[in-house]
């Protein structure tokens, strides 16, 4: 009996999995605080349609922008044959104000994941949807020759902050202001590239990588306009990576105002694309790439459930197969259009990555970090 239970267990593992990645990322389709002001004409169901109606297109522009690439989003705009309401799952009204004047409602919308997949498929638009680990930022700040990290008057942390949308693609963490992030780590400390600082403060938040985004600006007097600097750097194995964020200069470009806000916002945009751009990159154009990875002891079940889930996520359960039984090890064969260091990137938000388990180029195993 205990025999016929082993065997079962992968055929147990493909089932349960099959399941929970049709709910993986599903959060991502749902779409929250979409506000909507109408004139009150009196015809309280009529303007709740109407609402509605706008709600289900901004909610799905909103959607679209978080998951397609600047490039895929523009196409996407283009298209004009469609109703968004045939792509939602279901909608809730979370609040309503009507005044004399004026109709106030805020929805939130659950899209249909088939649906919003197909409906890019069938317009030639292909989705990327994986949702990257958390990236700690170092929002640094410096101004009249004054650095701002975790203080009060820190503006460039408070509109990042403002502008990211926990919804997207990029997680991203941003440690509270306090008194306390301020002795584990100093603007200076950052700048400096101080490894062993950055480290210990990722460490304490249990974080792997970080992402630092400086600011500096100046007033020129001779000119009478401000003047910007901009800089981004990931920080990833004990290496920064600059991050490329294309022609900032253009959103200051001689105003006598201060532009922060305007900025962050750019500069949100501008890490979002490169998460996606990340994604991208690695794609290989063959279609039939051959994979054989090895699971984890199937004794342990949670882990064993956790890696194949993450796996399988990725490359459909579909494109996987048992192939043999070896030991306590189940020997799955893989058909995916992913390079290995894709495969990586996606599964660094679970603490996986694949390296190869012996001579043979096509034979992987799962360990985690």
């Amino acid at each position: 009996m205990l025999k016929i239970l082993k065997i079962l267990s992968p055929i147990i593992f493909l089932f349960f999995i099959n399941i929970a990645s049709c709910f993986a990322n599903e959060e991502i389709y749902n779409i929250k605080d979409n506000e909507v002001y109408l004139e009150n004409n009196g015809n309280v169901l009529e303007l709740r349609e109407n609402a509605k109606n706008i709600s289900f297109k901004n909610g799905f522009n909103i959607l679209a922008k978080n998951i397609l690439t600047s490039e895929d989003f523009l196409r996407f705009s283009q298209i004009s044959d469609f109703n968004p309401t045939d792509l939602v799952s279901d909608y809730k009204i979370e609040s309503e104000k009507i005044t004399e004047i004026n109709y106030y409602a805020e929805i939130s919308i659950n899209f249909n994941p088939e649906r919003v997949k197909n409906f890019f498929s069938d317009n030639n638009i292909n989705l990327n949807i994986f949702v990257s680990e958390s990236y700690l930022i170092f929002p640094v700040f410096k101004k009249f020759n004054t650095f701002y990290l975790w203080d009060k008057d820190n503006l460039w942390y408070d509109y990042l902050l403002e502008e990211y949308d926990q919804q997207s693609l990029l997680k991203l963490y941003f440690p509270k202001k306090s008194n306390i992030n301020r002795l584990k780590i100093s603007a200076e400390q950052i700048t400096d590239m101080n490894i062993n600082k950055i480290v210990s403060f990722l460490n304490l938040y249990n974080k792997k990588k970080a992402i630092i985004i400086f600011l500096e600006e100046k007033f020129n007097i001779d000119q009478n306009n401000f003047d910007i600097k901009l800089d981004a750097k990931l920080f990833s194995n004990n290496i920064f990576t600059k991050i490329k964020i294309s022609d900032y200069d253009l959103l200051v470009e001689g105003k006598n105002s201060s532009e922060i806000d305007l900025v962050a916002k750019f500069v949100i945009n501008e890490l979002q694309n490169w998460w996606k751009s990340r994604i991208d990159s690695e794609k290989l154009s063959n279609n039939n790439e051959s994979l054989i990875l090895i699971s984890i002891d199937s004794e342990d079940i949670k882990k064993s459930f956790f890696i194949e889930e993450a796996i399988f996520e990725i490359i459909g359960t579909n494109n996987a197969k048992i192939k043999e039984l070896r030991g306590k090890k189940i020997i799955y064969e893989i058909l995916t259009n992913y390079s290995i260091k894709n495969i990586n990137l996606r599964l660094e938000s679970k603490s996986l990555r694949l390296i190869k388990a012996d001579s043979d180029n096509n034979f992987y195993k799962v360990e985690s970090y």
